[in-house]
C-alpha cells in the first residue's frame, strides 16, 4: 500500500466516524425541499464552467434554495452576480482552508453538498465539517478513486465530456436536464457590432506540448491579412504566456503588425470574457478561453491532439464551432520542426474552418 493510500485510509476512518450519524442517500433526498446546497468546484476556470449546466438544473429544480459555491481564489474574477447561486466562498487546497471553510458553512446546516471538481480530500473535509447530510462527487477520469465510502452518491468521469458527467450526477437526485449550455457566472456586456472582422488567438495551453505553434499563428495571420487587410488579430493569454506573444511578434511581417492587438497577461478573467465576447472567432487549443467562448456563444476553431469520447470540446451550439484534431493529419509533414503536438494541423485547414464559420450568421 502506497503512502497516499495509507493516508486516505486514515482520513476515511476519521470522516466516516464524523459522518455516520448524519447521512442521507442521494436517491432519498428531496431536492425541491432542500434549503441549503453547497457546491465545490475549485479547480481551473474551464472546470467551473463545465459545472454550470448542472448548477442551472439545480436552481431550476429548487428556485428558493440557498446555493453556496465554493471555488478557488484564482477564479475570483470569474464570479459575479448571477441568479443561479446566492453566495461564493473561496477555498484553496490546504487542510487549513478546508477546515476554515467547513466551519464557515456549518451554520447553514446544508442538506446537500456536491463536489464537481476539487482536490481530494480537502473537499470531503470541508463538507464533513459543515455537517452536510448528502455528499456527492464527480470523480474526473484522471482522478484517484478514493474515499468512495464517504460519498452518498458519485459518478466516474472518463468516458463522457465533463458537462455530461455533471448532469448525470444530478440525475441521481432526480434532477433531469437536457440543457448542456454553459453560462458565464458574471454579467457580461452585450455583443457589440464590429466594424472589422476580429480573430482571437490563444497561443498557450495547459501544457507546452499543446501550444498553438508560433509558426502556424504567424502563417495564419499573414495569409488572412492578404485576403482581408482590415481584419484584426487579438492575442489573449495568461501572464506566464507573455513570451509567446513576443515570439510571435518577432516573426510577423511589418505590414501585418498594425492589425495585431496584444492582450496577453493584461486582462482580468472578467476583462478577458468581455474581449472574447466581442471577437468574431477565437482560435485556441483546449483552454479556459475556449470554454469562456463557448459559454458566451462566440464562434471558435479549437485545436485538439486526438479524438476522445471524454474530450472537452463544445457540447452546445455546435454550428458555432469547428474542432480540428492533429491525429487526423499525422501523415503530413506540416510544421514538423515544432515541439507542439498540434503542429500537424495544417494552417490551410484552420483558415478553411474560419471561412466556413465566417459565412454563418
Amino acid at each position: 500500500m502506497s503512502t497516499f493510500d495509507k493516508k486516505m485510509k486514515i482520513v476515511g476512518i476519521i470522516l466516516n466516524f464524523l459522518r455516520k450519524k448524519n447521512r442521507t442517500p442521494a436517491n432519498i433526498i428531496r431536492t425541491h425541499t432542500i434549503k441549503n446546497i453547497i457546491l465545490i468546484n475549485n479547480k481551473r476556470l474551464g472546470d467551473f464552467l463545465f459545472a454550470t449546466p448542472a448548477i442551472r438544473a439545480l436552481r431550476e429544480a429548487n428556485p428558493s434554495a440557498n446555493i453556496v459555491v465554493v471555488t478557488s481564489k484564482q477564479n475570483a474574477g470569474l464570479i459575479g452576480k448571477t441568479p443561479f447561486f446566492n453566495k461564493v466562498v473561496f477555498m484553496d487546497n490546504s487542510l487549513k482552508d478546508a477546515v476554515k471553510t467547513g466551519l464557515e458553512l456549518r451554520s447553514l446546516r446544508p442538506e446537500l453538498g456536491i463536489v464537481f471538481h476539487s482536490k481530494c480530500p480537502y473537499d470531503f473535509v470541508a463538507l464533513t465539517i459543515s455537517g452536510v447530510r448528502c455528499l456527492m462527487k464527480h470523480y474526473f477520469g484522471n482522478e484517484r478513486k478514493v474515499l468512495l465510502n464517504i460519498c452518498d452518491g458519485y459518478i466516474f468521469g472518463g468516458n463522457l465530456p465533463p458537462v455530461q458527467n455533471n448532469l448525470a450526477l444530478m440525475e441521481q437526485l432526480g434532477v433531469v436536464s437536457i440543457n448542456k449550455d454553459m453560462f458565464f457566472p458574471a454579467p457580461v456586456s452585450p455583443k457589440k457590432p464590429a466594424a472589422h472582422f476580429k480573430i482571437g488567438l490563444q497561443l498557450g495551453a495547459s501544457k507546452a506540448d499543446r501550444y498553438f505553434p508560433i509558426s502556424a499563428a504567424s502563417e495564419l495571420i499573414s495569409n488572412i491579412h492578404a485576403i482581408d487587410s482590415k481584419c484584426e488579430f487579438h492575442l489573449i493569454g495568461a501572464p506566464q504566456e507573455t513570451i509567446l506573444g513576443e515570439k510571435l511578434m518577432d516573426t510577423i511581417k511589418d505590414e501585418c503588425k498594425p492589425n495585431i492587438v496584444n492582450h496577453i497577461g493584461k486582462t482580468t478573467l472578467h476583462q478577458l470574457a468581455e474581449k472574447i465576447n466581442n471577437l468574431s472567432i477565437l482560435i485556441t487549443p483546449d483552454t479556459g478561453s475556449l470554454h469562456i467562448a463557448t459559454a458566451l456563444k462566440t464562434k471558435t476553431v479549437s485545436l485538439f491532439v486526438i479524438k476522445q469520447t471524454n474530450a472537452s470540446i463544445p457540447q452546445q451550439d455546435v454550428h458555432l464551432h469547428r474542432v480540428l484534431y492533429a491525429s487526423d493529419y499525422l501523415n503530413q509533414n506540416s510544421l514538423h520542426d515544432e515541439i507542439s503536438l498540434l503542429a500537424p494541423i495544417p494552417v490551410k485547414e484552420i483558415i478553411n474552418a474560419i471561412t466556413q464559420l465566417r459565412a454563418k450568421i
